[in-house]
């Protein structure tokens, strides 16, 4: 311990002389850029259910627009899909371009929210209700309702999917 606290001294001063050398030489880097953190859901002023709410918004338009790598990009790594027609589809691997894909495949699919309830857990947050679906098979329009439930975490400041499940409305 005291051999450190000799190294102290003199590593503290070195840095410092090379400080003033690099300082002086002329030499220029780009200004570094700090980005706070983003304020806890659970402190005064937090946007989460803002900011979550338009995760939701940004799901549907995502789908609705038939972009699987633009959905893709609002899952966090790891994530799992479970509804009737998958079953735990996992966000990685080969399962995954597949599930994505054969969603653009149906360029009639649409949906829209119906109902849905928010819990908020700190930087966890689950949404469930009902939400519907709307695609024209062989000329006809069909619908169908479901029910649906999206576990959330906060990222980076982002609201990523966890887990969603699908199931149909019986």
């Amino acid at each position: 311990m005291a051999m450190m606290d000799k190294m102290r001294r003199p590593l503290a001063a070195a840095v410092g002389a090379l400080m003033v050398v690099i300082a002086g030489s002329g030499c220029t880097t780009a200004p570094t850029v700090r980005v706070s953190q983003p304020v806890r859901c659970d402190q005064p002023g937090s946007t989460c259910v803002n900011d979550l709410m338009q995760a939701l918004e940004d799901w549907k338009d995502a789908y609705n627009a038939r972009d699987p790598r633009r959905l893709q990009q609002l899952y966090a790594p790891g994530a799992l899909i479970t509804d009737d027609e998958y079953v735990a589809v996992p966000l990685n691997g080969p399962a995954l371009p597949v599930f994505f894909d054969q969603m653009a495949q149906r360029p009639t699919a649409r949906m829209r929210w119906i109902v849905g309830n928010l819990q908020l857990f700190g930087e966890t947050a689950v949404r469930s209700g009902e939400y519907e679906f709307t695609e024209e098979v062989a000329g006809q329009p069909t619908t169908r309702p479901a029910r649906y439930s999206f576990a959330y975490q906060r990222i980076e400041g982002r609201w990523l999917i966890l887990l969603q499940h699908s199931t149909l409305r019986p």
